[in-house]
């Protein structure tokens, strides 16, 4: 089967970022600058300073994103600033030409399209971003640094930050456009969830049978899956059993019940989805199997 080089990777990655930012800033200029909306972030803070002193967004936007890539060189490590190096200049230059064409219009003046609109392609813009393994900046670092010196959860980190962004733009919005824009990050933030897990969502089946073995080995061989076997005791015997454990895709999972059910008609079998999954067949390919070199007899 083929697979991709490590080059290939790269490139297909490097524009992953280089797309996503362009869409994030395509959604911060073409729907939320010029209708008034608020939003959170590095660009939420750019756009109170030029509201009320007139800096551009861009030009504010890449000062930030610069200091937060120097401090999250120093305090964060030289892995991060790299995953960071893109987004701090893509982002700030691609919203800067955006802002030039564009002269302070929107697409479209309707505050629920600019809302809607404006989430998903900032939403969709920043999971590229994180799909690619790489950081948008800015105020990531704050999040980040809290996470790492405070022991605070990311995600609760991220609403600390932001929450004082939201505010601080809220004093010089009127009260609907506070609303959108409330809506607005609640938009871009679930997209940016499902993003990060698409394609990793897997079904987890733990399967309790007297035909354990001949279970396994159809899971490994029929469906190409790993197989944990585990110990275990019925609670209402007592007799000790064996349970087959595995992850597949959620398509094989019809298939893997019709086949045990064929096998053992009384099988137990539990399915939980779980959201992600890291190891060997799933985020990296599996290793191939052993050569054994066959050699005569002198």
């Amino acid at each position: 089967m083929y697979r991709m080089s490590r080059r290939a990777k790269d490139v297909i990655k490097l524009l992953m970022i280089i797309v996503g930012n362009i869409m994030d800033a395509a959604g911060f200029v073409l729907f939320v600058s010029g209708s008034g909306l608020i939003t959170g972030g590095t660009s939420g803070i750019g756009l109170f300073f030029y509201r009320q002193f007139g800096i551009p967004t861009s030009i504010f936007v890449f000062i930030v994103n610069a200091i937060m890539l120097v401090v999250g060189f120093f305090l964060l490590g030289k892995r991060f600033a790299l995953s960071t190096i893109v987004s701090t200049f893509c982002y700030p230059l691609a919203m800067g030409i955006m802002e030039h064409l564009m002269g302070g219009r929107v697409v479209t003046h309707d505050i629920f399209l600019c809302t809607i609109m404006g989430g998903i392609l900032i939403g969709v813009g920043v999971g590229l971003v994180m799909r690619a393994g790489a950081s948008s900046g800015g105020m990531d670092v704050p999040s980040l640094l809290l996470n790492k010196y405070l022991r605070i959860p990311l995600s609760t980190a991220v609403y600390m930050i932001d929450i004082p962004i939201l505010a601080l733009q809220a004093i010089q919005t009127p009260g609907d456009n506070v609303l959108y824009g409330v809506i607005l990050v609640l938009v871009y933030s679930m997209l940016i969830d499902k993003l990060s897990l698409i394609g990793k969502s897997r079904v987890e089946v733990q399967i309790v049978s007297d035909r354990s073995d001949e279970i396994r080995q159809m899971i490994l061989r029929d469906l190409d899956r790993g197989v944990t076997m585990m110990k275990g005791r019925s609670g209402y015997l007592g007799k000790d059993v064996e349970v087959v454990m595995s992850v597949i895709s959620s398509r094989q999972l019809s298939r893997i019940e019709r086949i045990v059910h064929e096998m053992d008609p009384t099988a137990f079998m539990v399915v939980n989805r779980v959201s992600a999954v890291v190891g060997e067949g799933f985020t990296y390919p599996p290793k191939p199997d052993p050569v054994v070199e066959e050699t005569s007899a002198p």
